[in-house]
């Protein structure tokens, strides 16, 4: 299997508001496989709908996040395994969100003009059955690999 190296791409953006475009740097030259781009193409569509929506229209710097971390939980769940599209969508708060369930786990992100975070429920119990926090590669990678278990 390749590995497969996001970057940011300084040329291209993503929307014409210039927020950053990644592209991939398949090691050997081989490309990522094109149902992975054809699902960051479609998170990244979502977002683009969204902005243009007349009501819960997320952030500016919201979607300027969520993009950035669309690339970066794509490339980390592929690593880990298991990847698949996330539900997208925003808050009334301008927030975009990215969800994945998984029987009685999901793991949800939230991207602000504050910032990232995340919760992550594996069962009904709040006080033991659930994390949250900030969102960085390594409380993605824990909570992505529980639920995944």
């Amino acid at each position: 299997m390749s590995a497969v190296r996001l970057v940011f791409d300084q040329i291209a953006s993503a929307f014409a508001n210039g927020s950053p475009a990644v592209s991939s740097e398949a090691s050997q030259g081989r490309p990522l496989h094109p149902f992975s781009i054809v699902d960051i193409d479609q998170g990244m569509n979502k977002m683009a709908i969204l902005m243009q929506g007349a009501s819960r229209v997320p952030t500016q710097r919201a979607v300027e996040l969520a993009s950035e971390w669309l690339w970066l939980t794509f490339d980390r769940a592929n690593k880990l395994g298991g990847w698949s599209r996330p539900h997208i969508s925003s808050t009334e708060s301008g927030e975009v969100v990215f969800e994945w369930w998984r029987n009685h786990r999901n793991l949800t992100l939230y991207f602000s003009d504050d910032g990232a975070e995340y919760i992550d429920v594996w069962g009904p119990d709040m006080d033991h059955e659930m994390l949250a926090g900030p969102l960085t590669n390594w409380s993605f990678s824990n909570a992505w690999l529980r639920l995944q278990s």
